[in-house]
Formats: structure tokens, C-alpha cells, sequence
């Protein structure tokens, strides 16, 4: 499997993760909010550890990662990186439980906080949670490309991404390469966000942890009035940067590179369309009655469908808002979700299916659909995991409502939805102790493929 590749592809997001961490302790001691020790001790302890695991990487052979040593790299970045993370916000926190749950929803871009006024406390706990999210969204771009987005996960063929995945024995080099590939145009989608913010009145601090949140489809505003603290034009620029979010990065990247021109793709069509079509759902919904309120119901549908959960004007129904966030954005996308193009998949076989049943003794060719199984497979183990954390919720003691929406928000990697709920608008801490540590699950099993999460329990899959 190749342990000392895996030693040192984790030593370097450790190492990564712990010089992110140097940004809130500068910030700490330049405003003297927080607790910049807290900072400056978390930075050490992650890069000695991150040093410490690439270095005992060096004496073991060279044996490229395959599926299973990228696996197991991918679930010690989303279960064990938090832990390192955590290490700022237990100084705040008192509670090491509390504080981890704050990191998985911060580096899975889910962005549901305990408590919404504790998240904005100080400034140097907002730049932590927006780094946090901003890197969980490159890394869920990079991995999405390099593993997960193959015709056996996602049942049809997709944009080429602009580098290269490798064979069977190179997926660890395939996730390097994606974020080689990815992080320039990452890079400049946040930059021009937060100097679009800046200039249209947001604080310079807002700016940069907004940018950083909405292009990894975290949906952190640092504020606790939401869009509405800041000029209406913010919310006008913030819009396309949503879009983004949730739109496929292999076709951004192509674009921004000059090759538009050869790229076929029908997701981003139907994602498009989609956010149209289900915003002006949402105004007839809501009895908003005036047309000029349409666009805000439009930019709560872009919100929704790259899993950011930011929601201005009238809110959505409650259904509506679910069914749109469990369906997500583009495959390879920042979005959670159960992504539009396996929805695609699964919409072209009902089609097939039920021109069968009208002529049964009909010839219509072979099917457009090679590898479903992946996806059929993805749709029931979406279906039965937000059925059990349903019912684990509702058995905890609340209500239906509050149950299934915290269930989708969490595994969509939408937290901020749960404010539609009346009575959860201050976050999650109206759950227990033990409930979090499954809400926590939730998290990462929403950036897992279904199909992969399965695989992790399977003994053959690790002996093969």
C-alpha cells in the first residue's frame, strides 16, 4: 500500500496546516484579540508533527500510493487534521469535543458553528475558520478530480480535468497534480472576490474571510445580522462568486486557461438553468409577491445549490431548501451534495425505463449510460444515512423538522441551513454532547463518495 508515501503525504498537509495557523497568530498579536499563544502553540505542535511523520516517510521505500494509500491519506486529512486544527479553539473553547466540531465543520466547508456569536468573537478565530474552509474547499476540488470523479463513482464520463490522474498505482500523484493544477485559479477567484467586496464597502477582514468561505462553499459571514450588515452591493458581487462555487472547476480552469472551446459539457447547462428554474420557485413559494424580489430568491438558489447556505430576503421553504442542497452543485465542484450530474444519470435511466414500459417491443439502441452502478449505489447510501441521523436526532429528543434539516445540512455540508429552522438560528448547540460527535461523522462522510465510505468497511478492499 505504500506506508511511507501515505507518511508523507499526510506530514505535508500537516505541515501545510500548521503554517496556515501563523496567519491568525499574526493577526492576534496585532489586534490583541484572542489568544495568540493558543496560535502560535497549535502552529508548532502540527508542523513538529508534520515534520515528524515526513520524516519517519524518508527511511521507508518509494512505493506509489495506490487507491487504498489515497484513501487512507483522504480520511486522516478529514478525521485526524481537524484534531491539529482544533488545538486554537480548545484555548477558547475549554472542551476538546466542542472544538473538534468546530474544526470538521470548518475544514469540510460546512460552516455550521455551535454558536453563530461565538464564531465572530475575535478576529482571529474568523480568519482561522475562513483559512480552514478555504483549504477543505481546494483539497474536496483536488481530490473530486484526481479519485472520486471517474465513471465508476459517477457513473458517466466527464471533462478531462487539466492534468494528469494517473493509472492504479499513482493517486497520490494525481491529488498533488490537482492541486498544482487548481490553485492559481483558486487563488485568483478569491483574490478578485475580496477586492470586488472591499471596493463595494465590506471591512477588509469581512472581505477576505467572505471571499474565502463562498469560493469554498462554506457560507461564513462574519457578521451576526448576515449580507444584510453590510452595503446591498456586497451581496450583488458576492452572487457570481456563488455560482462559481458551485459550478465544475475543471471548466473554470479551462476556461481561464483558453481552451473553451473544447469542452462539451451538459452539467454546468443544467446547473445553471436549475438555479434559475428553482429561484423563481422559491419566489412563488414564499408570496413574495413584487417581481423585483425574484433576484434575491435567485441568489438563495445559487446559496443553496453550492451548499453555501447564505440566504437573504424571504426565506425558502423549508422542503424546497432541503431537496436543493441534497442535490448540490457540479461533480467536481466545492459544493456538497449528492452533485447534479449523477442526478443526470439517474434521470436518463428513469427515461429509458419508462420508454421501455410504453413499448416494451420498442429498438432504441444501446444505452447512454455505461457505469451507474456507482451512483445507484451513492443514491441509497445517501438515502440511508440521512434516514439514521434522522431518526438518531429525533430520538435525542427533537423535533422532526430541526432533525431532518440538521441531518441534510450536515451531510450536504450546508450547516448555515439550519437557521431556517425557528429556534436553531444560534447553531448547533442546541444538540447534545454525544449528537455531535455523529453530526461530526456526517461532516466527513458528506465529502466521502458513498461508494468509497462503503468500500472503507469492506475487508476485501484493503487486502486486495
Amino acid at each position: 500500500m505504500g506506508y511511507a508515501s501515505i507518511f508523507r503525504a499526510f506530514g505535508m498537509t500537516l505541515l501545510l496546516l500548521g503554517g496556515a495557523m501563523l496567519l491568525p497568530y499574526i493577526l492576534a498579536l496585532l489586534t490583541s484579540e484572542g489568544e495568540a499563544d493558543a496560535y502560535l502553540f497549535g502552529a508548532l505542535v502540527t508542523i513538529i508533527a508534520g515534520g515528524g511523520s515526513y520524516v519517519a516517510s524518508m527511511g521507508g521505500r518509494g512505493v506509489p500510493g495506490d487507491l487504498r494509500a489515497a484513501i487512507v491519506v483522504i480520511l486522516l486529512w478529514w478525521c485526524i487534521g481537524p484534531a491539529f486544527a482544533a488545538i486554537p479553539f480548545f484555548f477558547a473553547m475549554g472542551s476538546f469535543a466542542d472544538a473538534y466540531f468546530e474544526a470538521v465543520s470548518a475544514i469540510t466547508t460546512t460552516g455550521g458553528w455551535l454558536s453563530n456569536e461565538g464564531a465572530i468573537e475575535n478576529k482571529p478565530g474568523i480568519l482561522w475558520r475562513g483559512l480552514l474552509q478555504w483549504l477543505g474547499g481546494l483539497s474536496s476540488l483536488a481530490i473530486a478530480a484526481a479519485i472520486f470523479v471517474r465513471p465508476a463513482f459517477i457513473g458517466i464520463d466527464t471533462l478531462l480535468p487539466p492534468f494528469s490522474r494517473g493509472d492504479r498505482a499513482s493517486y497520490l500523484r494525481a491529488i498533488q497534480n490537482a492541486v498544482t493544477a487548481f490553485f492559481s485559479v483558486y487563488l485568483l477567484l478569491t483574490v478578485t472576490s475580496c477586492i470586488s467586496q472591499m471596493l463595494s464597502g465590506a471591512p477588509v477582514l469581512d472581505a477576505v474571510v467572505i471571499s474565502m468561505s463562498a469560493v469554498a462553499s462554506g457560507g461564513f459571514v462574519p457578521n451576526s445580522e448576515g449580507l444584510a450588515a453590510y452595503p446591498f452591493i456586497v451581496t450583488g458581487v458576492l452572487f457570481p462568486f456563488l455560482i462559481l462555487g458551485g459550478a465544475n472547476f475543471v471548466l473554470i480552469t479551462r476556461i481561464m486557461q483558453g481552451q473553451a472551446k473544447r469542452n462539451r459539457d451538459v452539467e454546468t447547462r443544467v446547473y445553471l438553468l436549475a438555479v434559475l428554474i428553482v429561484g423563481v420557485v422559491y419566489w412563488i413559494g414564499a408570496d413574495a409577491g413584487d417581481i423585483d424580489l425574484i433576484p434575491a430568491q435567485i441568489f438563495n438558489a445559487a446559496s443553496l445549490f453550492s451548499t453555501n447556505g447564505i440566504l437573504v430576503g424571504e426565506l425558502p421553504t423549508l422542503p424546497l431548501a432541503l431537496i436543493t442542497v441534497v442535490i448540490g452543485g457540479s461533480a467536481v465542484s466545492t459544493a456538497g451534495g449528492f452533485k447534479i450530474l449523477r442526478w443526470l444519470v439517474i434521470i436518463r435511466r428513469s427515461r429509458e425505463e419508462i420508454r421501455r414500459l410504453i413499448t416494451p417491443n420498442g429498438v432504441f439502441g444501446k444505452s447512454n449510460i455505461a457505469n451507474e452502478f456507482g451512483v445507484w449505489i451513492h443514491f441509497l447510501g445517501i438515502t440511508i444515512i440521512l434516514g439514521a441521523m434522522t431518526l438518531l436526532i429525533t430520538l435525542d429528543g427533537h423535533s422532526f423538522d430541526l432533525a431532518v434539516t440538521a441531518a441534510s445540512a450536515i451531510f450536504s455540508n450546508a450547516g448555515p441551513v439550519i437557521s431556517i429552522v425557528d429556534g436553531a438560528q444560534s447553531g448547533y448547540e442546541v444538540f447534545s454532547e454525544p449528537l455531535r460527535w455523529l453530526l461530526c461523522l456526517g461532516m466527513i462522510l458528506g465529502r466521502l463518495e458513498a461508494v468509497v465510505a462503503l468500500a472503507i468497511f469492506n475487508q476485501a478492499f484493503w487486502r486486495s
